[in-house]
């Protein structure tokens, strides 16, 4: 029977025997008189030893020994490493161990083996008794099994192959999950014996042709600049030639793959970077080969083998500035890498005898002091760069040295960059103009109706249309239910008579048809295929809307269907009565679909996104327009960009700028058309891109935060503009000079015509594909395949006004020359079209660049695309940080700014994958980066800052320990929520109004559905997003943090159902039994009734309100923090699964069948344990307030009774607060004044409509109950409230929540009784308590008072006590009035671990500032989470399960605070608490924190010793109220602790 090895840190291994592979291989080393339990406990594998878990295994003999032992090490092109031992013991079983330093997220042995019983070729896929825990089949062709670590670190797994499964050879390769790379064998699969007669099956070498051999020599000795060799070094170099061949065939590589290189169709440079050195290194790089320099760094070498002179290594910051003068002086070529020639310059000066100083005194640059790099690869002090630059030039640091032969990407060394006050970065928000976003609204004609009918239940869709000159349609689509009639009302105030001409159109389609006549209003007339009516004046006083002083009338139509219509829409456009006004939906007509059983059903809409004026002038210009191109859309931006800046319209100006935005990138993405019936003369376009690129450059000056951030996201959209003459002209001067004729029947003269006619962005694809065929020797396949790499078809070239429908022609004896002028004119066309391209934004800003700025540009320009990235990152975000002082406004500069941001996105792309946990170091420049490109980037700039805070073995991307690995965990979940923020606002600034513009630009349904997702991943939060996805696995592992975080650790079973948030469906009962996967749970939502499982990739504190009852529920409660298992419960949703959650933490699921009635009924009263409860209802004791002495059951609740009980019984450091108390009672008694009279009756009336409603509807009242009698609407309004200055009444169809909200409004406005006050202040004086000094601050005490007393009105409670079938209006609420305990920290106690029931644990959380952040769900993070067992070393010793990940605090002044204490949050095995507010007399502010910087993180002497008192305070608790208890209090910032309530643990 199978005995599995259960540890965290090996690997699950399944075995026939009870012998594990561990005692195997340790037999061979072991006497006699070892017994198998000391095997059991201590096995070394290998030569290392592994602590072994094993229970109920016992062994009667020792293994047998071992007959064949092979080790395999083998390298990866990242320069990790694999070692894999294989034993065969005596009986032919097979035990292969597999061990990796590979630094990744997941990683996975991708397996399978050859050989064995039945093998038929190819891989067999052993059998279930020899995959490891955890192995999944990979599509019938791989078994995939997860690596675990071990004790020493090392990431390993062991295979079994017993008997029949035994085989010949075992094949793998291996896949970092997390990141989707592959490390394989230089594309093959890596291949070891597991027989000893099995190592003569390795790859023969093929024989080495002489021709081959040769021509091999040749091409090495090209690579290497064919330099000058005597006999000897020349034979030297052919032989070591062909052992490089030799070698690459051992390992492999095809003797068709070595021809293919000798003769010159794969580049021996490309290969020697891509195979040869990932699989051999440089040991057998040519001679004088530009990818081995000399030691010296320099390049140099002797040409005739005499030894060279030893001159001294050129500073890599100078390199990197010779490179950018020579840039310089070439003109700036786009793409140019002057790295080498630079090296070259430089090595001729000294080896003429020039200094180095000289050198860079040439330069007018001053040699910076060099710095070493310590171990960690960590920059030294000496290797910042000074704060002053030292000319022009300065502002680089030394970079390491760029390599001739690339590389596969790696992480690179550090520049060593100045170090920064992240907190400097915050962007202040500087005085914005008066634009329209500060106005106020004004208010229309229609908006009192679109009110109205947005809370009729009857309504099934509406909307309002524009109609020019401010005026609007509204449409509204009513039916009571599927039985009753469709009633559509078309309501107007334009001033001018309007007739509506309309049609229907069939279910599923958009066909004008002629309607019935039976549905024709009265007045209709028939006009061929169309229906007109006229539509008529209200003239009845309800129908005048009266806005500033003057009435507004109002025009109608009602259309009724009948029920059982087969119709899918009224479709219309509106006229003037005289026809001189047509009226239409962006150019075309108006849709009204109707409910209907033949299509979808129609839901009710809410604001129309796309119909605002803005809106509504680009939908018009780019449908409506018949002659329309590039240069007319630019145009129109570039005006309404300047309208938006002087208040044109009335929108907020953030959404106004992302309007136009999404408007110009569905151009730039070429979804929208660049020439419609007019042809632009490049010259014109050019003046029009610089229009509009200026306006944007205006505009990123004149706005600040969010609003900024879009206007500089538009010149992404967008080239710079510039000498657009240059491209018609220069065209016809290349052809001119190469003799080429203008004739048809030429590719060269049809692109020329389409140049000379509309240039557009697309030529500057068709000029690379040109020279990639010019460089290719004619090659058409290159040309076309440049053109598909850009998106441009054969299809798109030919439907160009002037159409390119022919290939280019090769010039053989031009092409040399051809290639120099087309790379000219690239850069030509670049600087037109091509706004963000690095190169040509460098050449045009010129000498704005800041001196800071230069060296860091230089070393960009020379390392673009190279395989170090981390310098590269490191380079584009510091020549940001350098510019962004100067870049608000300049046009130049932004487009620099955005290249620099782009290439850190690329380079950051390139490298997350193969750089497993080295990826780390990527993290602060790419924060960074983030906070340089953000609008409001406060709390990124916090993110920064505590990452960079972090040990370095985290920041570096080395191995942390365990406690630094919490601290990581932390620090990346608060960047991780602020990326969740980023992505959330962009999706609600973006996406709704993109795909409104992409219905009505016609464009695709996935280019619109995909549009805001497209954008944030084009951004530079993405970048930020792999690294997260690349680290956090193995910081959560060696934080022996696992997926899950089980809250509520119970069984369940029910269907899945997946939502957004939890709060969204907290008043839904399901029938059911539910499994919710909520993507967002702040902690202060009750859950559903019915629902028996929540899963959350969010993570709520242990302690917070939906936390402590769902562990009263009996709910499953969990957070998973793997994108992968989410994903799947996701994809489950409607299935039936059971969890169960294990008792290391982990939970498990199966699908399973739908449960039965009886037993969901069975399991809903289990889940409710609540039964049998009731509130009693206490009476008015007579006072209006009492103090501690007088603290009586009946009287005041449990909070008042335990802080009362807890005097005299705890250690005399613990303090507790002075306190009165407002008895059960006295709210209702107020509710008794005469002058709360009216407030009482309004209330009764509410709550006996929640308490009460069942479905009862009713038409809209007031304006449209006269309205509807006008237009057929028919009824009466029902459920008319009394009038009464309590407020507006309540709607009888409106949700409990709403209903609650006027509840709590009308508590707002009792009048507390002077009573109150009076003997308020008399309490509080005498328990010490300061009351309030003025009637101002009086007035603040009785408002949280009456805050307290509206809390009996919330959601949360009355969804808690319905669904505990207990009466929400029996509540009594007594207050409990403290002065506020100044707190540097708050905490919350539970004496019995909730999270495993365990009453020998005590749990604690701790946050920053006052503990309403900590309960209230209000601040998201986690909290400071630790426990302690209850004895004596534990509680001196308590341990930290998770560090705050929380971005703010909140904090109050010194004041009062005013405390829940009701009769409904202690009821015995109800979990009552946090239903019901606690408010301060002050209001609390919440400020950005830094949890990294606090000493509870840096002092770890002072965090043992606070959380060691909290944890004893507890004890301390419990001891003296005789049962578990939770706690809640305060440490003052002199270390005094306060016990501000404590009540009974449920």
């Amino acid at each position: 029977m199978a005995c599995p090895v259960r540890s965290s840190l090996l690997p699950v291994v399944q075995r026939p025997s009870c012998r594990s592979a561990a005692e195997h291989s340790f037999s061979r080393s072991l006497s006699a008189a070892w017994s198998p339990k000391h095997i059991l406990n201590l096995s070394p594998l290998s030569g290392r030893q592994i602590v072994r878990l094993r229970r109920g295994c016992t062994t009667s003999a020792i293994a047998t020994p071992t007959t064949f032992t092979t080790q395999k090490d083998l390298s990866l092109r990242n320069g990790a490493h694999v070692k894999v031992i294989v034993e065969q013991t005596e009986k032919n079983d097979q035990i292969i161990s597999i061990e990796s330093d590979v630094q990744a997220g997941r990683l996975l042995l991708h397996w399978g083996v050859e050989g064995g019983k039945n093998y038929k070729g190819g891989w067999r896929l052993p059998g279930a008794s020899a995959r490891p825990e955890g192995t999944v089949q990979y599509k019938d062709r791989a078994l995939q099994t997860p690596f675990r670590l071990d004790t020493n670190g090392r990431a390993r797994v062991v295979l079994h192959l017993d008997g029949e499964e035994a085989s010949d050879f075992f094949n793998f390769v291996l896949k970092d999950d997390a990141t989707n790379t592959w490390y394989d064998n230089n594309g093959t699969n890596f291949k070891v014996p597991l027989r000893p007669d099995a190592t003569s099956a390795a790859p023969k070498v093929d024989q080495l042709p002489k021709d081959l051999c040769d021509k091999w020599a040749w091409v090495r000795w090209d690579h290497a600049g064919r330099p000058e060799r005597a006999d000897a070094a020349a034979a030297s170099e052919y032989d070591r030639g062909v052992a490089e061949m030799r070698e690459l065939q051992a390992r492999g590589r095809t003797l068709d793959e070595l021809w293919r290189v000798a003769e010159g169709k794969w580049k021996y440079s490309d290969y020697r970077k891509k195979v040869i050195i990932p699989a051999l290194g440089d040991a057998t790089a040519p001679a004088a080969a530009a990818a081995a320099p000399p030691s010296n760094g320099n390049g140099s070498g002797s040409g005739n083998g005499a030894p060279a002179a030893a001159l001294p290594r050129i500073p890599d910051d100078l390199l990197g500035v010779q490179a950018y003068v020579l840039w310089e002086h070439a003109g700036k070529p786009d793409g140019a890498d002057f790295s080498g020639e630079a090296r070259r310059v430089i090595t001729e000066q000294l080896q003429s005898g020039a200094s180095l100083e000289e050198v860079a005194r040439r330069l007018n640059y001053t040699l910076k002091e060099p710095s070493t790099p310590s171990a960690s690869a960590s920059p030294t002090p000496s290797g910042s760069r000074s704060s002053t630059p030292t000319s022009s030039m300065d502002g680089g640091p030394p970079p390491p040295p760029p390599g001739a032969a690339r590389t596969p990407a790696q992480v690179g060394t550090p520049l060593g960059t100045p170090k920064r006050n992240p907190l400097d970065m915050i962007k202040r928000s500087a005085p914005a103009p008066v634009l329209s976003a500060e106005r106020q609204r004004v208010e229309r004609p229609l908006d009192f109706l679109v009110q109205r009918f947005a809370v009729d239940r009857t309504t099934r869709w509406r909307r309002t249309f524009p109609l020019g000159s401010k005026a609007e349609l509204l449409a509204v689509v009513r039916q009571e239910n599927e039985q009753s009639p469709v009633r559509i009302d078309l309501v107007t105030d334009t001033a001018s008579n309007v007739v509506l001409h309309w049609g229907v159109c069939p279910p599923g389609s958009r066909d004008w048809v002629m309607p019935d006549d039976a549905i024709h209003p009265e007045t209709s007339a028939v006009m061929h295929k169309a229906v007109e009516t006229p539509f008529l004046n209200c003239d009845d006083d309800e129908c005048d809307v009266e806005i500033s002083g003057a009435k507004v009338p109002l025009q109608r139509i009602t259309i009724n269907i009948p029920p059982g219509h087969h119709l899918g829409a009224v479709t219309f456009v509106l006229r003037s009565s005289d026809s001189t006004m047509w009226y239409k939906d962006a150019g075309g007509n108006f849709v009204v679909p109707l409910p209907s059983k033949d299509g979808e059903p129609v839901e009710p809409q809410g604001p129309d996104v796309a119909k605002d004026e803005l809106s509504r002038n680009i939908i018009e210009a780019e449908v409506n327009s018949t002659q329309w191109t590039l240069m007319h859309r630019f145009n129109k931006a570039a005006d309404l960009i300047s309208e938006v800046l002087n208040g044109y319209y009335e929108i907020d100006v953030s959404a106004a700028m992302s309007r136009i935005f999404t408007w110009l990138r569905y151009s730039a993405t070429r979804h929208l058309t660049w020439q419609r019936n007019y042809n632009t003369q490049p010259r014109i376009l050019s003046a029009a891109q610089e229009r509009l690129t200026n306006a944007i450059a205006n505009a990123h000056g004149r706005t600040t935060g969010e609003a900024q951030e879009w206007v500089r996201a538009m010149l992404t959209t967008v080239g710079r503009g510039g000498d657009g003459q240059k491209i018609r002209d220069e065209i016809l001067h290349i052809m001119h000079r190469n003799h080429i004729p203008e004739r048809k029947g030429l590719w060269m003269e049809e692109w020329h015509q389409k140049l000379h006619n509309n240039t557009t962005p697309d030529d500057v694809h068709i000029c690379e594909a040109y020279l990639a065929f010019l460089e290719s020797g004619g090659n058409l396949g290159a040309y076309w395949r440049v053109l598909s790499d850009a998106g441009i078809t054969r299809q798109r070239l030919e439907s160009f006004d002037r159409a390119i429908t022919l290939e280019p022609e090769y010039y053989g004896d031009k092409r040399e020359a051809l290639i120099r002028d087309f790379r000219n004119y690239l850069g030509i066309l670049k600087a037109v079209h091509s706004g963000a391209d690095l190169s040509a934004s460098a050449s045009a800003a010129g000498n704005r660049i800041p001196g800071g700025a230069r060296g860091y540009l230089a070393y960009v320009l020379s390392h673009v695309g190279d395989s170090q990235i981390l310098p590269l990152l490191e380079a584009c975000v510091e020549a940001r940080t350098e510019l962004a002082p100067a870049l608000t406004g300049s046009r130049e500069l932004l487009y620099l700014d955005l290249a620099l941001e782009d290439q850190a996105r690329q380079a950051a792309e390139r490298g997350v994958g193969s750089a497993g946990f080295g990826a780390a170091a990527f993290m602060r420049p790419l924060l960074q980066n983030l906070c340089l490109s953000l609008g409001n980037n406060e709390e990124l700039c916090y993110c920064l800052k505590a990452w960079n805070e972090l040990p370095s073995s985290v920041r570096n991307g080395g191995r942390p320990n365990k406690e630094e690995a919490l601290l990581a965990v932390a620090v990346v979940n608060r960047i991780r929520r602020a990326l969740a923020e980023i992505s959330d606002r962009a999706v609600h600034r973006i996406g709704d109004i993109s795909k409104a513009y992409g219905r009505a630009f016609g464009v695709e349904r996935w280019a619109y559905e995909l549009f805001a997702e497209e954008v944030i991943r084009g951004g530079p939060a993405f970048a930020v997003s792999l690294v997260i996805t690349a680290i956090e696995p193995m910081l959560r592992n060696a934080a022996a943090l696992g997926a899950w975080q089980v809250i509520s650790p119970v069984e369940a079973t029910g269907v899945i159902d997946v939502v957004t948030g939890l709060h969204e469906v907290q008043d839904k009962t399901y029938d059911t039994p539910t499994v919710l996967i909520a993507e967002q749970v702040t902690g202060e939502e009750e859950i559903p009734e019915g629902v028996v499982a929540v899963i959350t990739p969010d993570a709520p504190d242990v302690l917070s309100h939906v936390s402590v009852r769902a562990r009263n529920m009996r709910v499953l409660f969990a957070t998973c923090h793997e994108e992968g298992p989410l994903k799947q419960l996701k994809e489950a949703r409607g299935k039936w699964l059971r969890f169960t959650p294990s008792a290391s933490g982990a939970v498990t699921w199966t699908e399973t069948q739908p449960q039965r009635q009886d037993e969901g009924a069975a399991h809903a009263s289990a889940a409710k344990p609540t039964k049998g409860l009731k509130i009693e209802v206490p009476t008015w004791s007579g006072r209006w307030v009492v103090g501690m002495d007088d603290y009586r059951d009946g009287v005041v609740g449990a909070k008042s009774k335990n802080l009362a009980s807890l005097r005299g019984r705890l250690p005399s450091n613990i303090k507790l607060p002075a306190s009165v108390t407002l008895p059960f009672g006295c709210f209702e008694q107020a509710l008794e004044l005469p002058e709360n009279k009216h407030i009482k009756q309004a209330l009764k009336e509410t709550v006996g409509r929640i308490s009460g409603r069942g479905g009862s509807g009713g038409a809209v009242g007031g304006l449209l109950t006269g309205l509807g009698s006008l237009v057929g609407l028919g009824g009466k309004a029902s459920g008319d409230a009394s009038s009464s200055s309590g407020g507006h009444s309540s709607h009888p169809g409106r949700s409990p929540a709403e209903l609650l909200a006027e509840c709590r409004r009308l508590a707002m406005q009792v009048v507390v009784p002077r009573q109150v006050r009076g003997e308020l202040e008399s309490a509080m004086r005498a328990a010490g308590i300061p009351p309030p000094e003025n009637e101002e601050r009086w007035a603040l005490a009785l408002d949280a008072l009456r805050g307290v007393w509206a809390s009996k009105y919330n959601d949360r409670a009355y969804y808690s006590l319905r669904k505990a079938g207990l009466d929400f209006d029996s509540v009594r609420m007594a207050v409990l009035v403290q002065r506020v305990v100044p707190a540097q920290y708050a905490f919350v106690i539970h004496t019995r671990n909730p999270s495993n029931n365990d009453e020998r644990e005590v749990f604690c959380e701790l946050v920053k500032g006052l503990g309403e952040s900590l309960v209230s769900g209000m601040v998201p993070g986690s909290a400071v989470a630790f426990k302690a067992v209850k004895d004596a070393g534990g509680l001196a010793a308590p341990e930290v399960l998770c560090y705050a990940s929380k971005s703010e605090a909140m904090y109050v002044r010194d004041s009062l605070i005013f405390r829940s204490d009701s009769n409904g949050e202690d009821l015995e095995g109800y979990a009552g608490a946090g239903l019901y507010d606690s408010i301060t007399m002050d209001p609390s502010v919440l400020t950005k924190i830094d949890y990294m910087e606090d000493r509870l993180v840096q002092d770890p002497g002072f965090r043992r010793d606070l959380l060691s008192r909290i944890c004893r305070l507890g004890v301390d608790i419990e001891v003296a109220l005789s049962s578990a208890q939770d706690v809640e209090g305060v440490v003052a910032p002199d270390g005094s602790i306060t016990v501000v309530q404590t009540r009974p643990q449920v």
